[in-house]
């Protein structure tokens, strides 16, 4: 019988929404009006209809399936019905003005009408801009091996750092700060930071977002004439010195069978260059792992209030663009939608669909961005 009442208000839709394809996964926002007379049931009940007629009308905007059918009695057609199914559902609304004009009591809604929301799967579509600090490797020799392994640390970091500015999206410079000093160290571990101790804790504030690569290398003799190679890698927020991502690596190298130890320690710089390279193989995987493991990660996160708006620790530089919109479960609607009010480097401010809805009653709540609303 609900449906009665609203079929004067359907009717036109239908008329203007026939060539309308099922709504697909993108969302849409759309401003309606949905109105009801006044019936006598009082003005909670009128208000009640008029809304809901809001939220039909706005439902049949994100698209509509319609089915036809015929009834008749004894051979003689006595109607036509039409069904319709909306094809998308409203995620969330706001009320932007309501009240009685003219003997109707009138609704305006603000909706975001689509599919239900899904969280970002290919995260990696929206490549993130990441500002890497590379820092000397931390070398950890094996006293058996060559005397020239202990001058391939320049090479090494030369190799690691052409692998990590050739990744999509990374801008890479080079820090002195925070290096390991290189030697053999079967006695020292790699904790002891030599220029750390040496030149005190005092440093100059990292630029915003930047991120700091750590590396620790193990160079260690297997058998007479192989090389093993384990390198840890680590990509620490250098502003609050927290984990982001880390990979770990290892390549076993074989040096020339028929060379003696004597041989080997007299070994020339370009085959060094090139025993390097071999160490190295594969070091572009490794990398991309390490890179990805951040660039790639899902956009969610605890909304903060700061200033009496909505934060999230995300911006453009990690992928965000102003179309984004979060989603979490709601209680009232099937979901509360946010968009995103500032955007900047690394900081979002959003707020709710529904400005009913207080930035308090909504802080400690997790979001997850969808996919891009045009």
């Amino acid at each position: 019988m609900r449906f009665r009442h609203f079929f004067g208000i359907s009717v036109l839709s239908i008329v203007l929404g026939l060539g309308l394809s099922p709504a697909t996964a993108e969302n849409l926002t759309v401003e309606v009006t949905g109105q009801a007379a006044e019936s006598g049931l009082g003005r909670a009940t009128t208000r009640l209809r008029a809304l809901e007629a809001a939220l039909i009308e706005a439902a049949i905007k994100g698209g509509a399936d319609i089915n036809g059918y015929t009834a008749a009695s004894n051979g003689i057609l006595v109607s036509d019905r039409l069904i319709l199914r909306p094809a998308s559902r409203i995620l969330d609304y706001s009320v932007l003005s309501e009240g009685v004009e003219n003997g109707f009591y009138r609704v305006r809604i603000r909706a975001i009408v689509g599919d239900p929301p899904v969280p970002v799967t290919d995260y990696c579509a929206r490549r993130a801009q990441l500002d890497i600090a590379s820092h000397p490797l931390r070398l950890g020799i094996d006293p058996m091996t060559p005397a020239w392994v202990d001058s391939l640390g320049p090479q090494l970091h030369d190799s690691i750092d052409a692998a990590i500015a050739s990744r999509p999206g990374v801008s890479l410079v080079r820090s002195g700060v925070g290096g390991g000093m290189p030697g053999r160290s079967a006695q020292v571990g790699l904790d002891m930071d030599y220029a750390a101790l040496t030149r005190g804790a005092a440093r100059t504030p990292a630029p915003e977002g930047r991120l700091a690569y750590h590396a620790d290398v193990q160079i260690q003799m297997q058998g007479r004439n192989k090389l093993l190679l384990v390198l840890e890698s680590r990509l620490v927020d250098a502003a609050s010195n927290t984990m982001r991502a880390q990979s770990r690596f290892e390549h076993v190298t074989r040096l020339d069978a028929g060379l003696p130890i004597a041989a080997l320690d007299r070994l020339a710089s370009p085959d060094r260059s090139a025993i390097v390279q071999k160490l190295l193989t594969g070091i572009d995987d490794h990398i991309e792992t390490m890179i990805d493991a951040y660039a790639c990660r899902p956009l969610e996160g605890v909304l903060q209030l700061s200033g009496g708006r909505l934060t999230l620790p995300f911006g453009s530089k990690d992928g965000l663009t102003r179309h984004h919109l979060a989603f979490s479960e709601g209680q009232d609607t099937p979901y509360i939608i946010f968009e995103i009010d500032t955007l900047q480097d690394h900081a979002a401010v959003l707020r709710p669909i529904d400005q009913n809805r207080t930035a308090r009653s909504l802080a400690g709540m997790r979001v997850r961005f969808m996919e891009v609303a045009k």
